[in-house]
């Protein structure tokens, strides 16, 4: 989008900049760099008489023909570039054509011996937008320079918000592909784990087939912290936000990285005195600060420094416009994290926060270590942000909101013997075959009596033929058609002492339940093996009707 101003007058800006402006202030002009770019050895001079009284303080630079001229540009230290339209090796229209061919993003003013309706079009299909005849510089410059610009952070504020809304909008899709593929393969990952542990208890210890299964399991095992990890990115992991100070995350790790990231980084921590606390899940926020020194660690092979600080900021809407963030102005506590490695380039910071993007060797990175940071980051309410460039190291900044609200003292656990068998009765609700099966035959192994139904619907049919009352409702959440609480809520209308265990592969279950379903409510999330099921059973059976 370019806007043409003339000389003459502010002309007809688009209803779009007129928004951004009303939207949101822009940072007043104080300083402007300025490149002439010039042959006559007066036009120094006169540029700064007409810019004697100006409103900002100019600060200028001179080239003498085009190829210098585009030299300069190509730098890009200036904020705008008055370009004479006779040079001694071209025409201005000439450079600006060729400075815009080469990626010159910054606003040029023609300047002019006589003006033209003519001129007027070729300039603009230059990218030029504003020209002033050089007989009207003293009058009409300053103005001009000043609309220009104005009209150009306009503009590149509508860009800046058009890039972080795509951004969102590909992180937004990207995250449900891998929360979908997430939830489909917690299910696979369940039997796989299930049936592979119900072997291995047939099994002899030192038998070779145990050892075969074991391997089975391992792999299982991976599968699911890599599910893990795909719904982190996602924000549909399950979180235990408490209140905490980042201080202590910070200095509780700090031991145990040197080992993590070698001896020949070194590590410096500046921690703030006063920090605010935060409300997120404590497990999380170790693995955020582990991700990002592993991360750095690979970006220093040979050795260099890894700087952790905390402190707090207030978040200005110019700061989360510069920084590219999404959240609200206010009060938050920030934690970086910058190293002296060898940075990324503009390619490589534009992907780096997707999931299986990245830059090291086949086998040697999943490409997940940012993507699960940028996850529970954003589940956690936060925002982050990253500035690297090649040579010069990474700096990434996260940024949580304050609060001040205190921990309540937690209850002490009440210890319980550890059973995993009974002979009560279990109504089994679950539309995913393999895992049904695989959840029957696990209890029923252990002396459980179940019955099983593979949506809410037949368990109601069942419930209405049969005169057997079970003991526990062991339900999938999300269903087709009516969904697990909503099924939990009918039977216990029909008996208050049914007790209920819901189990789950991702939050989206949850935000698609309406009412209090996460107020102190069990769940086992999937992916579970027999012994799991089976303990959470337990429990749920000797504990309180309707909840465990």
């Amino acid at each position: 989008m370019s806007a043409v101003l003339r000389s003459r007058g502010m002309g007809h800006t688009s209803a779009a900049i007129h928004e951004a402006l009303a939207a949101r202030a822009l940072p007043e002009l104080e300083v402007i760099r300025i490149l002439i770019i010039d042959d006559d050895p007066q036009a120094r001079a006169l540029i700064e008489m007409a810019l004697a009284d100006a409103r900002f303080e100019p600060r200028l630079d001179i080239a003498g023909n085009v190829r210098s001229g585009l030299d300069r540009i190509r730098q890009d230290q200036h904020d705008i570039y008055l370009i004479d339209q006779q040079l001694p090796d071209g025409t201005g229209i000439e450079l600006i054509t060729e400075a815009r061919s080469r990626g010159a993003y910054k606003p040029f003013i023609l300047l002019t011996g006589h003006g033209s309706g003519a001129l007027d079009e070729e300039a603009s299909r230059a990218g030029a937008s504003d020209y002033v005849e050089k007989h009207l510089v003293t009058a009409q410059l300053e103005r001009s320079i000043r609309y220009v610009l104005r009209s150009w952070q306009a503009m590149q504020l509508l860009h800046d918000r058009d890039e972080q809304l795509r951004h969102a909008q590909k992180m937004e899709a990207i995250g449900r592909l891998a929360g979908g593929v997430a939830h489909d393969f917690n299910n696979l990952l369940t039997a796989i784990i299930g049936y592979t542990d119900l072997v291995g208890e047939h099994l002899d210890e030192s038998s070779t087939i145990r050892r075969d299964v074991d391997e089975i399991r391992k792999a299982a095992d991976r599968g699911a912290a890599l599910t893990r990890q795909l719904l982190a990115f996602s924000r549909k992991q399950f979180l235990t936000p408490s209140v905490l100070d980042l201080n202590e995350t910070v200095s509780g790790l700090l031991q145990m990285l040197p080992r993590a990231i070698g001896e020949h980084i070194r590590t410096t921590v500046r921690l703030a005195p006063d920090l605010a606390r935060v409300r997120a899940d404590a497990s999380r926020m170790e693995q955020v600060l582990v991700n990002l020194a592993l991360n750095a660690r690979d970006a220093m092979p040979d050795g260099g420094e890894l700087t952790i600080e905390t402190s707090n900021v207030t978040l200005t809407e110019p700061r989360l416009r510069g920084e590219g963030l999404g959240l609200k102005p206010g009060f938050y506590v920030m934690l970086a994290i910058s190293d002296t490695g060898m940075g990324m380039d503009p390619a490589t910071r534009e992907r780096a926060f997707e999931p299986f993007f990245t830059t090291k060797p086949q086998g040697k990175g999943t490409g997940l270590g940012l993507a699960t940071v940028y996850g529970i980051v954003d589940q956690s309410g936060g925002g982050i942000s990253l500035d690297s460039g090649l040579g010069a190291g990474t700096l990434i900044r996260i940024y949580l909101p304050a609060t001040t609200a205190t921990e309540a003292p937690r209850p002490q656990p009440v210890v319980q013997i550890r059973k995993d068998a009974g002979n009560e009765t279990v109504l089994l609700v679950e539309d995913n075959e393999s895992v049904r099966d695989l959840a029957a035959k696990a209890l029923r192994r252990r002396g459980y009596t179940v019955y099983e139904a593979r949506d809410a619907e037949a368990a109601l049919q069942w419930m209405r033929t049969s005169k057997v009352k079970p003991h526990l409702l062991l339900t999938d959440v999300v269903m087709p058609g009516l969904s697990g609480p909503n099924l939990a809520a009918r039977l216990l209308q029909l008996n208050p002492q049914l007790r209920v265990l819901y189990m789950s592969g991702y939050t989206d279950d949850a935000s698609a339940v309406q009412g209090s379903f996460w107020a102190g409510v069990p769940l086992l999330q999937k992916p579970f093996s027999p012994a799991a099921l089976a303990e959470r059973v337990r429990v749920a059976l000797d504990s309180s009707a309707g909840q465990a």
